[in-house]
């Protein structure tokens, strides 16, 4: 990938055997480095980099369009002209890894906002600069790996989730990873196959999360941290309810009650942001796949109320994706008391 290329909007997005092949490509070990001699810069200046990459990191979740990200693209962009140059190899292997989580970002947010091409493109890109910002980064790259993996799942492709989120495992067992993180890809296992309808599969892999996550105890990477107990609750409960959908009575209103039981769990360890507020719409939605329009609406009214997370492009599609599936619940006045407003204020055509 050419840098100018790398830093295009938009794109197409691969899928199936190309994608899988590019990435494990993307993943082998990297050459030896040929490179010697001075660097272009000094170490007060790739400290000052460093300590901007975790500022940028750490932004809010409602930045994550817009300006934030060119300016993010900006500081991208400054430290792939600098890997043109030559440096010595302890300053290039340093810049390589500013650059591969500068890309995540970028990634991210491009994910956010629905811009599935470029989001591929720079999560390619992160994958690459980990290859070169050596071993121990590696581990950052299974984070890329999961985040493309989550990806393909939103874009409704779980055969192509499934072999990313393998090529994760192998990459984590390979590497000694620690459960948590073998545990969050065991959750994207199991979202695959519930995207599948492979029951039994998604319960065997859901109990293996279930069971590494009880065995953490050292320390994890700082990007794993946030997925505990909560989280996996709730990830569950939101593919309970995928599969009940797909299913007849009584065995969609068995998953259904399912999803509401896990979900309520996840919100009693939840703190604020973003992922309570999924959590709530995720309950209205199996609320309303009970045929419960009530606590549907009561759920769905608890996020409105949630605070900045609303701004994020994966909230406002699954606020639609509850709109789409409380249309049978339209008599029901909390119901369409919602269903009247989210047309003109969250899920208004910009």
């Amino acid at each position: 990938m050419k840098r100018r290329e790398a830093f295009a909007i938009g794109g197409t997005i691969l899928v199936g055997a190309a994608l899988t092949e590019l990435l494990e490509r993307w993943t082998a070990p990297s050459p030896p480095g040929t490179r010697r001699g001075g660097s272009t810069i000094g170490v007060m200046e790739l400290e000052r980099i460093e300590a901007a990459t975790v500022c940028l990191r750490h932004w809010d979740e409602r930045w994550r369009m817009g300006t934030r990200r060119k300016a993010v693209i900006g500081q991208l962009s400054e430290v792939s002209e600098l890997v043109e140059h030559r440096q010595r190899p302890d300053v290039q292997q340093r810049l390589f890894a500013v650059m591969a989580e500068l890309a995540r970002v970028v990634g991210s947010m491009s994910f956010d906002s629905g811009d599935h091409g470029t989001a591929q493109r720079y999560y390619s890109l992160s994958l690459r600069a980990v290859r070169y910002a050596g071993p121990e980064h590696s581990s950052f790259g299974v984070r890329v790996l999961a985040d493309m993996a989550r990806q393909m799942l939103d874009l409704h492709h779980p055969e192509d989730a499934l072999d990313i989120t393998r090529l994760a495992l192998d990459q984590a067992a390979s590497l000694g990873a620690p459960p948590s993180v073998r545990a969050l890809l065991r959750t994207r296992e199991g979202w695959s196959y519930a995207h599948m309808g492979r029951v039994a599969s998604f319960e065997r892999t859901v109990g293996q999360a279930q069971d590494l996550l009880a065995r953490e105890e050292g320390p994890a990477p700082e990007w794993s941290q946030g997925f505990d107990e909560a989280e996996l609750a709730g990830v569950v409960g939101a593919r309970y309810r995928d599969l009940g959908r797909s299913l007849e009575r009584p065995e969609s209103e068995r998953f259904a009650l399912k999803s509401v039981e896990y979900i309520s769990s996840a919100l009693e360890r939840r703190g604020t942001g973003r992922g309570r507020t999924l959590d709530l719409i995720g309950l209205g939605r199996a609320y309303a796949a009970l045929g419960e329009g009530t606590e549907s609406a009561r759920s769905v009214r608890a996020a409105l109320g949630s605070g900045p997370g609303l701004a994020s492009g994966r909230v406002r599609r699954r606020l639609h994706d509850w709109y789409v599936e409380s249309a049978a619940l339209h008599k029901n006045p909390d119901t369409a008391a919602i269903r009247d407003e989210l047309p003109l204020t969250l899920l208004a055509t910009p």
